[in-house]
């Protein structure tokens, strides 16, 4: 997925919607972002205080390029993003 189509499927989600990946069916936070050359990268990990989507929002809405491909990493994994199902409280990204 790219930013662009991203941030246009996003735009009218709920802010406060807490962000996950959901692997092997496990949801594992999204605690950091991190920007590169090539790709915008979720970062996920086995603890810590997930993000929330308005934040996710806000640090994409920064980005120059709209072309950037999604990816959330887990330990030394990475996988591109392909969409996300939501809950009540969740986005869960796979």
């Amino acid at each position: 997925m790219r930013t662009m189509d991203f941030k246009l499927s996003l735009a009218d989600l709920k802010n406060h919607l807490q962000v996950f990946f959901e692997s092997q069916n496990k949801m594992l936070p999204i605690i950091s972002i991190q920007k590169t050359a090539q790709d915008i990268i979720l970062v996920s990990a086995t603890a810590g205080k997930p993000l929330t989507l308005g934040y996710l929002k806000e640090s994409l809405a920064s980005l120059p390029d709209d072309h950037l491909k999604i990816s959330v990493s887990c330990g030394s994994q990475k996988a591109l993003v392909f969409g996300y199902r939501l809950t009540q409280t969740q986005i869960l990204f796979s």
